[in-house]
């Protein structure tokens, strides 16, 4: 391999991917103060909806800013580690069959609503399949390596050209 691994970096998510969870947590967090401030002043009746929607808003905003500000990909001398707030998984850099890449298709008509993923597989069933959305601050150092890996997606297209097998 020309390009070795990044070794002794760590990526985290974008910046704008983080100012999003913060934005979300304040929004989750306004209907939350009003309905708050309503019940202590007094000044009129509480809605007892806002209150409940508020709360599980300020949940989501909350749960979504720990994971952009935690979540990482690192890189030791000889292992690729993606870390999050539900746990964390280590390959060897030895481990490393292919990649592959893939698109999430949002919502019809969302601008920018399609989410691409990442994927580094195994050679070995034992080991964890690392996968993650390009939301993360790559570098050019980390492209480098990553796309001179073997393309397991242009290899499956490959056999399926030399094979009798599928639709006819």
């Amino acid at each position: 391999m020309v390009n070795p691994a990044p070794s002794f970096r760590v990526y985290r998510m974008k910046w704008r991917w983080q100012a999003f969870a913060l934005f979300f947590l304040l929004f989750g967090a306004l209907p939350v103060i009003v309905s708050l401030k309503e019940f202590v002043s007094g000044a009129s009746d509480p809605n007892p909806m806002m209150l409940p929607v508020g709360v599980l808003f300020l949940a989501a905003g909350i749960g979504l800013t720990v994971y952009a500000f935690k979540a990482t990909i690192g890189f030791s001398q000889d292992a690729v580690e993606h870390r999050t707030i539900f746990g964390q998984k280590k390959l060897p850099l030895d481990g490393i069959k292919g990649r592959r890449e893939y698109v999430v298709k949002g919502v019809p008509g969302d601008v920018g609503g399609n989410t691409r993923y990442l994927k580094l597989v195994p050679n070995d069933d034992r080991l964890p399949t690392l996968e993650f959305s390009k939301h993360y601050a790559f570098d050019k150092t980390f492209y480098l390596w990553f796309y001179e890996l073997p393309d397991l997606d242009a290899e499956d297209k490959k056999g399926h050209k030399d094979s009798n097998f599928g639709l006819v």
